[in-house]
C-alpha cells in the first residue's frame, strides 16, 4: 500500500466511477476531491460499529472489507466500491458493522463537508436519489425470489408433512393388523389346545375301547363288525386331527 497521497485527479477519478456522483461537474468533483480525507487500516480493524453515529462515508481504494451484523456477513467489499453513506443521509445509527479483511486504504468524506456541498450541488441529490431507486428494484428483485424459494420450500415442507402422515397412518394400519394377527395367534394357540386335550385325547381312549369291544365281541359276528366299523372311523377322525396338529407343528417352526 503506498504511503504517498492520493492526487486529486485520482480522487476524482475514483469518484467518477461511483453513479451517485457522476452527474456532477468537473469543477463540482475537483471541489468534492478536495474535502476527502485518507484513512490507511490494518487487517481485521474496525472501521464502524453497528449502533456507532454516522458522521463519514467511505470510498474503498485499496483492500477488501465486510459487513456484518455479528458474526453474520452481510456483504465482502473490494477496492473501488463505498459505503457508510445511508447514515449520512438519514442520520440514523449505523445498521451494521464494517471490518477490515486486508490492509487498506480509504477515501472518507464527512457529513459535516458533504451537506454544504449538496446545497451547493442538487444535482448530487438526484444521484443519490437514483442510486437508492435503483437498490429498491434490486432488493425487490431479491425479495420476489425469496419470495418464490419461500412458496417453493413451503410446497416442500408440506408434500413431507403428508408423506410423513401417510407413513404414520400406515404405521397404525401395520400396527392394528399386527394386534389382530396376535389375537388370531391366540385364539389359534387355544383352538389347538381344545383340539388336543379335548378331542384327540378322548378320541384315542375311544380307539382303546373298540378294541376292547372288538375283543370281548368275537363271537358275536354282528357286533364285531359295529365294532370294527366305528375304530374305522375313529381311525380316519385320528388322522385328520394328526394332520392339523403336525401342520401346526410346521408353521410354529416356521413362522
Amino acid at each position: 500500500m503506498s504511503d504517498q497521497e492520493i492526487s486529486i485527479e485520482r480522487r476524482i477519478q475514483y469518484l467518477k466511477n461511483f453513479n451517485v456522483f457522476s452527474s456532477l461537474s468537473y469543477t463540482a468533483l475537483n471541489e468534492l476531491a478536495c474535502l476527502l480525507t485518507e484513512r490507511q487500516t490494518r487487517a481485521q480493524e474496525t472501521i464502524f460499529k453497528k449502533g456507532d453515529e454516522g458522521k463519514e462515508l467511505y470510498i474503498l481504494v485499496e483492500g477488501e472489507v465486510r459487513i456484518h451484523d455479528g458474526n453474520h456477513v452481510i456483504a465482502r467489499l473490494k477496492e473501488g466500491e463505498v459505503f457508510g453513506e445511508y447514515a449520512l443521509i438519514d442520520q440514523e445509527k449505523r445498521s451494521a458493522s464494517v471490518t477490515t479483511e486486508k490492509p487498506c486504504l480509504l477515501l472518507c468524506l464527512s457529513s459535516v463537508n458533504l451537506i454544504p456541498f449538496m446545497l451547493k450541488n442538487p444535482e448530487l441529490l438526484v444521484g443519490m436519489l437514483l442510486t437508492q431507486i435503483r437498490r429498491m428494484r434490486d432488493m425487490n428483485e431479491l425479495e420476489d425470489k425469496l419470495s418464490k424459494s419461500y412458496l417453493k420450500i413451503s410446497k416442500q415442507k408440506e408434500e413431507i408433512e403428508n408423506q410423513n402422515k401417510a407413513i404414520l397412518e400406515q404405521k397404525k394400519l401395520l400396527q392394528l393388523q399386527n394386534d389382530r394377527l396376535t389375537e388370531l395367534n391366540e385364539y389359534k394357540r387355544k383352538l389347538m389346545s381344545v383340539l388336543i386335550h379335548g378331542l384327540k385325547n378322548p378320541l384315542t381312549s375311544a380307539m382303546m375301547m373298540t378294541d376292547l369291544i372288538g375283543q370281548s365281541t368275537r363271537q358275536n359276528d354282528e357286533l364285531s363288525e359295529y365294532a370294527q366299523i366305528l375304530k374305522q372311523s375313529l381311525i380316519r377322525m385320528d388322522d385328520v386331527f394328526n394332520g392339523v396338529i403336525a401342520g401346526n407343528q410346521k408353521e410354529e417352526l416356521n413362522p
